[in-house]
């Protein structure tokens, strides 16, 4: 995907006819996000907003005609994300402002995708009948969270444009750049307050406010990954030890792995978990 990347910053039609193209694609316009996203990187929001306006109008067709506004709403969240993390640098700022951004969307998402969210509802409902015998659940329940799973979703599918943007931008002007990033990540104790704070909303209030912790789990899970990649990036474990975490993590932690990884990001966000170890000079990184 090199190529498709040096390609594309070569001048502005080829990023308007990429996104155009790739947003109209079932299932790729995460793509079109991520070349959105390395055009506001390295040009600036000014340069993404043409792209956006004239390679996003594919999109807002299909929302017009179809009632699927999904495509547009990434392409959205993806520039704003890109804009954050042009004037921050900061990974922290970008996942708290997807939480947020999860939260707003599922306000907008009735508003603006009512059609395909009852149709949605219809569906699960009767799938649910079909399994069960029974629905269980009320039609008002299951489109709420019809929204909520969308909402969330749609942002942080912009997250992992914007991965994507980042690493062709690395690859292109600044190797290992990403990597760097990445295994640096760890959220400020504001950040994690917050969060923690948003997810004892929800659980505690549900209904309407669940949104609130749905929203916070990516922004917690992300940071203790991270951590566990900078770790094994210190101590030159490489891949084996990443394969043998995550083996772990997901067959023997099982539904426990995402709660264990969230008190690992919290915890690091108040003792630096990562100046606690020496970095090991020998050995490979590739972690």
């Amino acid at each position: 995907m090199s190529g498709l990347a040096d390609w594309v910053m070569k001048k502005r039609m080829n990023a308007i006819i990429s996104v155009a193209a790739f947003s109209v694609i079932p299932v790729m316009f995460w793509l079109a996000a991520a070349i959105l996203g390395l055009v506001v990187l390295r040009k600036g929001v000014k340069e993404g907003i043409p792209v956006l306006a004239w390679g996003g109008l594919p999109a807002l067709l299909l929302w017009f005609f179809q009632g699927d506004a999904t495509a547009l709403m990434v392409l959205l969240d993806t520039l704003l994300l890109a804009y954050i993390l042009r004037l921050k640098v900061s990974w922290s700022w970008v996942i708290l402002s997807a939480s947020w951004l999860a939260i707003l969307s599922a306000w907008l998402q009735p508003l603006i995708m009512r059609d395909m969210l009852e149709f949605a509802t219809e569906l699960t409902q009767h799938i649910l009948a079909n399994q069960n015998g029974t629905v269980g659940l009320s039609k008002e329940t299951i489109f709420q969270k019809s929204v909520i799973a969308i909402s969330v979703v749609q942002v942080f599918a912009s997250v992992g444009a914007l991965f994507l943007a980042r690493r062709w931008q690395a690859g292109l002007y600044n190797p290992g750049g990403l990597k760097k990033e990445f295994h640096a990540l760890r959220l400020p104790v504001p950040f994690a307050l917050a969060l923690v704070a948003m997810v004892f909303i929800g659980e505690s209030l549900e209904g309407q406010f669940e949104i609130f912790a749905k929203a916070s789990i990516p922004a917690l899970v992300l940071p203790g990954l991270a951590l566990v990649h900078g770790v094994l990036a210190k101590k030159r474990i490489g891949l084996a030890g990443l394969v043998l975490f995550y083996l772990i993590g997901l067959f023997m932690l099982n539904v426990y792995f995402l709660s264990v990884v969230m008190v690992l990001a919290i915890i690091d966000s108040f003792v630096d978990i990562r100046s606690r170890f020496k970095a090991n000079p020998s050995g490979s990184n590739e972690s």
